[in-house]
């Protein structure tokens, strides 16, 4: 991972679904999970393969949405970090400038 400039992230926001092909259940599964600052998982649809994810996603940012929680990437949440200084270097390493 170091060679390529990556880092290893935990998600606390993820509905499974792989498994779990209902829309709504997902997004709410995620919605309960989430908070400022939380890292949130849902695998890419394609025509055909995993389309409720569609939904589920729709969903999902609508309710964070609604909460005021700004979605950003992994490399913004990494720089916004180190710049207020709340969370150790050590702890986050490098996210690399391509992002994740």
């Amino acid at each position: 991972l170091d060679k390529h400039g990556f880092t290893n992230v935990l998600t606390d926001c993820y509905g499974n679904d792989p498994w779990i092909r209902d829309a709504d259940y997902l997004a709410q599964a995620m919605l309960d999970r989430a908070s400022c600052g939380s890292i949130a998982v849902i695998h890419m649809p394609e025509r055909g393969f995993r389309e409720y994810n569609l939904r589920a996603l729709r969903i999902f940012l609508a309710g964070l949405r609604q909460r005021e929680i700004q979605v950003v990437t992994l490399s913004t949440l990494h720089r916004e970090a180190h710049a207020r200084s709340e969370i150790p270097t050590a702890v986050l390493g490098s996210l690399g400038e391509g992002g994740i």
